[in-house]
């Protein structure tokens, strides 16, 4: 599976090119969450929640029917953005998601208080949200949680946070362009249009 720039690059666009029109702020996740189900064709439900302390910030759930990503209630909306990226990338390459390996996730994931502590919050959210909670989900959120903390797959980790980033700030152009009416054939207007989306970084 080809998981260079350019994939990302084609990914982050194609995403972002799914995107409805932005109206106010409480519509950028929904139309993200819209985007995201339409390009992996299922439903795609994202869920803030606030995370235990010294755990994850985000987590990626492959469900029967549908996925679900959980990012952290607690930052700044630029960094829940790269949060919800990172754990697209995740989705979309499949990591932890297909099975291999999970019955040594599976022995990791009941030693590892992390995976136990966010298997309960992914619990937690499903029951508040879902009607079709299976009761799989904690192990769920804990395999795919262990399965992740292996060293081989800290190459994963910085592939996705390098697409969180990409996808960020493409989402962030986007908002931008909706908000501020600028003349592209202008030449001024062509200068503020390249400067005027800046993304911190965090």
């Amino acid at each position: 599976m080809n998981t260079g720039p350019k994939a990302m690059r084609k990914l982050s666009a194609r995403l972002v090119g799914t995107i409805r029109p932005l109206v106010g702020k409480e519509d950028v996740v929904l139309s993200i969450g819209q985007a995201l189900s339409q390009v992996r064709g299922r439903p795609v439900r994202l869920r803030v929640a606030e995370f235990p302390p010294a755990t994850a910030s985000g987590l990626w759930v492959d469900r029967t029917s549908h996925d679900l990503i959980v990012y952290e209630k607690n930052t700044d909306p630029e960094h829940q953005l790269v949060i919800i990226g990172h754990e697209a990338w995740h989705m979309f390459q499949g990591h932890g998601g297909n099975g291999a390996g999970h019955g040594v996730a599976a022995s990791r994931a009941g030693k590892n208080e992390t995976a136990g502590a966010l298997a309960e919050l992914v619990a937690r959210v499903s029951a508040a949200t879902d009607t079709d909670l299976s009761p799989d989900a904690p192990m769920d959120a804990a395999l795919h949680f262990a399965a992740r903390a292996d060293a081989r797959d800290i190459d994963e980790e910085v592939e996705a946070e390098h697409f969180g980033f990409r996808f960020a700030t493409d989402v962030q152009t986007v908002l931008a362009e909706t908000r501020v009416p600028v003349d592209p054939h202008n030449l001024a207007g062509r200068i503020h249009a390249s400067m005027a989306h800046p993304f911190r970084r965090l």
